[in-house]
């Protein structure tokens, strides 16, 4: 999901000649296409069912059921249908839970090429939902490229950033209305443009692994969230006067590496990324924080794909 700055200055990218900037911008597009497309990569989505308390939940071209009891999901094999989940088959009905609020790629059951992928989201009238990812779904058969601007330098602006003290929870919506997302807070970019300096707000990156887990202090398996092991990945939500134009209206993202905040020197709006809903609705993404609003277009990066699936 991540597309990493390599940690360099202003000054070197902005010396580049245009050339070389254009060819390495086509090496991270290249990419960002490669890994949306990837067989259970992000366009590999072809549905998302909610749980709902007590109810067995068939889903679509995969066995089995899963039914929701509280903060647990028992997922029961169909009989003669081998399901794979951590490299095993399943032959019995599996009880997973998941007590904690917060957002998790819980596990991952494979059918074939058929991925079944659990997860839990923030929500006052649901929590797990049920992804089925299909190297052969209608968004990865018709992929026909990312709109975006022309890479241009002009699109390269001075930044630094400052880490905060103390990370912090931060509330955002999403794109499904009754869901929010609880966002890291851990610093601010603050970008200058044409002289005005603009802080962002900076939130942790997440992943998209599934079946993370550890051992509390009580001795118990539990799972992890979708922000492990990215303490050294940054990233921005932004809008700009193009969102819901141009631009996806939900947000852009950057991203970059703070693994030595001090050297964080620059801004490249021409990777400025769609998140995985611009492309399907089968995703959850959260929105931009307000504050993250920029007054002014910014003519660069992906633009709003033409279908969404």
């Amino acid at each position: 999901m991540w597309n990493v700055e390599r940690i360099t200055t202003y000054q070197q990218i902005t010396a580049q000649s245009a050339k070389a900037f254009a060819v390495d911008w086509e090496e991270w597009h290249s990419g960002r296409k490669e890994r949306l497309i990837a067989p259970h990569g992000w366009l590999s989505l072809r549905s998302i069912d909610w749980l709902q308390e007590g109810v067995d939940k068939s889903i679509e071209g995969f066995p089995g059921t899963f039914r929701q009891e509280g903060n647990n999901v028992i997922y029961t094999p169909e009989p003669g249908k081998n399901v794979v989940n951590k490299g095993k088959v399943i032959t019995e009905s599996k009880t997973i839970s998941v007590p904690q609020v917060a957002d998790f790629n819980v596990e991952d059951f494979d059918f074939g090429e058929i991925r079944a992928q659990l997860i839990k989201r923030i929500s006052d009238t649901r929590a797990f939902a049920v992804r089925i990812r299909d190297p052969h779904s209608a968004a990865i058969e018709n992929f026909a490229g990312i709109p975006h601007y022309d890479p241009d330098q002009k699109w390269v602006f001075p930044a630094r950033y400052v880490p905060r003290a103390t990370w912090e929870s931060s509330v955002v919506d999403a794109v499904v209305g009754d869901l929010s997302h609880d966002e890291t807070t851990i610093g601010t970019l603050y970008v200058t443009i044409a002289g005005l300096e603009f802080p962002l707000t900076v939130f942790q990156g997440h992943n998209d692994h599934s079946g993370l887990m550890t051992t509390d202090d009580s001795g118990n398996e539990i799972y992890l969230d979708n922000r492990t092991d990215t303490e050294d990945i940054a990233f921005v939500l932004f809008k700009d006067k193009t969102s819901g134009k141009e631009t996806y209206g939900g947000a852009r993202a950057l991203t970059f590496n703070i693994h030595e905040p001090a050297q964080v020197s620059y801004v490249d709006f021409n990777r400025a990324w769609n998140l995985p809903c611009a492309f399907t609705a089968y995703c959850t993404c959260p929105f931009s924080p307000q504050e993250n609003t920029l007054p002014i277009p910014i003519l660069a990066g992906e633009k709003t794909p033409e279908h969404q699936y």
